[in-house]
């Protein structure tokens, strides 16, 4: 699970990253936590990495949470789910908060289990809205099944052999077909670590999963490295617009 908190305040970003290390652990689940002071520094990472959860503060030294939330919707093809954390009580607030996007509102100053438990809930509602969210059993796309209970994968009803790490890679391409991926954020849910510096494992096999499941041109599929950032699965009868991978315009958080 990766996790953005972006808050200003240190003492309380501390809290908030020991709530949900805590949290996510007792539901087994590691998180793995970023934390940025400013609307600006999150851009720059959220432009080359992908995240599953941002915890957003309203006021930031060169923003507000609210135009940060905006250029998340705007700029980034993988919405995270949201929480936005603030002083703020009022009933327009939250009404605020709750129409520009964020899947939930908490006040300062927080219960650390409840926070994760509000926390861990945004994501599960999140992941349920993703179209060929991961609990369905079996997900087809086009000519490819993929059975995520058995870990198995399928090209014209014919079993493909794929290793788990292969598995999880073709998974996470097709399921979110058309965005672009980070090195990191596969690397992470694939292996469960980080990238390591320099390492070519996920680039051999990302070659492996394009040859035995055919996501190459003949079969109608275009699997390509996204300079500087990772790489992207997009079907050639979709035209998918690609993000701002280089200096995104950060005109309205500013």
């Amino acid at each position: 699970m990766r996790i953005a908190v972006v808050e200003d305040e240190k003492v309380v970003a501390e809290r908030i990253e020991r709530a949900l290390l805590d949290g996510f652990a007792e539901r087994g689940i590691e998180a793995n936590i970023f934390s940025f002071e400013t609307s600006k520094a999150f851009i720059q990472t959220a432009s080359r990495n992908t995240f599953d959860l941002v915890v957003l503060d309203w006021h930031l030294p060169d923003g507000t949470g609210i135009a940060l939330l905006n250029w998340m919707k705007t700029y980034l093809q993988i919405l995270p789910a949201v929480l936005m954390v603030t002083l703020r009580q009022e009933e327009t607030d939250v009404i605020q908060a709750l129409n520009a996007g964020a899947d939930d509102f908490i006040s300062k100053p927080f219960r650390p289990r409840e926070f994760a438990a509000r926390a861990y809930a945004s994501t599960r509602r999140h992941s349920l809205r993703t179209p060929g969210a991961a609990q369905q059993q079996v997900l087809e796309f086009g000519r490819i099944k993929l059975n995520t209970n058995r870990e198995t994968a399928y090209v014209d009803n014919e079993e493909v052999s794929l290793t788990r790490q292969e598995f999880r890679l073709a998974f996470l391409l097709l399921n979110q077909l058309g965005s672009p991926l980070s090195r990191s954020y596969l690397y992470e849910y694939v292996w469960g670590k980080s990238d390591p510096p320099g390492t070519r494992t996920l680039d051999v096999h990302i070659h492996r999963v394009r040859k035995k499941l055919k996501l190459t041109s003949e079969f109608g599929w275009n699997l390509i490295s996204v300079y500087g950032y990772g790489y992207r699965l997009q079907a050639l009868d979709e035209v998918v617009a690609s993000p701002p991978i280089d200096n995104p315009p950060v005109d309205n958080v500013t």
